[in-house]
């Protein structure tokens, strides 16, 4: 899985714990990435954690050209980008499937303000949507065959 905008990593945690075999989680911060380290060695999950420092937020193909190598393709994809760069969320997945990362059929998982009018980039087809109050969390599938939705 690959947890971009971590933050505390709890969602990759949550995942790992429900049988994700490695995650790969990612943000700007250095001291989120360096709690993060912390926290999966505490969990004894540090051998399927992997982390990088990368502002998420410059250019797109750039910031994920610079993501590790990992020993497979992404089946899970959790982005929780700050509310205030929402609009960089499209950019950074389109760069995403372009390189190839995303096993046919992953899902990816965005939490954006409610109110925002969130739309999938081509090659993602939206499963579901959820609003909790000002957060709503919008599924989408990886389905080149299907298109933006």
């Amino acid at each position: 899985m690959l947890d971009l905008f971590a933050g505390t990593g709890a969602l990759s945690f949550e995942a790992l714990s429900h049988g994700a075999s490695h995650a790969l989680l990612v943000d700007r911060n250095p001291l989120a990435i360096r709690q993060i380290t912390q926290s999966a060695k505490e969990l004894g999950v540090e051998a399927e954690v992997r982390t990088a420092c990368v502002n998420l937020l410059g250019d797109a193909v750039d910031a994920v050209h610079r993501l590790p190598t990992t020993d497979g393709h992404f089946s899970l994809v959790f982005v929780d980008a700050p509310y205030a760069e929402v609009d960089a969320i499209p950019r950074l997945l389109d760069a995403l499937i372009a390189s190839g990362r995303l096993t046919l059929g992953a899902w990816v998982v965005v939490e954006h303000p409610t109110g925002h009018d969130w739309t999938w980039p081509n090659g993602l087809a939206s499963e579901a949507h959820y609003r909790y109050g000002r957060t709503s969390i919008s599924l989408g599938v990886y389905a080149p065959e299907k298109g933006a939705q």
